[in-house]
């Protein structure tokens, strides 16, 4: 697949994909509210995966915290045969990610993992902190 920047003229069919992907996390407002949301201190930036400009399969949305010199994983998802995966076979656009981020002379890069839907092979986790201090 190539890679694409997210330009203001390709949001949409981003935003497209992530509520036809994982419509109970955004409709296509919020997609594309959160997709396009840029301001002076923190800037938007992202890149999405294709087999071509106009058919997006998988995307990563950063934020730029420009006072802090850093760059933070905001959102990403991939549509593997119409199922949502959260990371999946997105790290040729990691590496994007990180090559901007030294290019800009960011100190940081941030990843958070996200507790919707948090399981350990398939059970359900309650208590993250404790279902991972416990396991075997």
């Amino acid at each position: 697949m190539k890679v694409f920047e997210l330009t203001q003229e390709r949001i949409p069919s981003v935003a497209k994909l992530m509520c036809t992907i994982k419509p109970e996390w955004w409709d296509y407002d919020g997609a594309l509210g959160q997709l396009s949301n840029i301001n002076e201190s923190i800037k938007t930036i992202g890149w999405y995966l294709g087999e071509d400009e106009a058919t997006p399969k998988g995307w990563i949305l950063c934020r730029e915290l420009v006072g802090y010199r850093t760059i933070e994983l905001e959102c990403s998802g991939f549509d593997d045969n119409g199922v949502f995966m959260l990371e999946h076979k997105l790290g040729k656009l990691i590496d994007i990610a990180s090559q901007y981020a030294k290019e800009k002379g960011y100190l940081t890069i941030r990843n958070g993992i996200s507790s919707i839907g948090f399981n350990i092979h398939g059970q359900n986790i309650d208590d993250i902190p404790n279902a991972i201090q416990n396991l075997t």
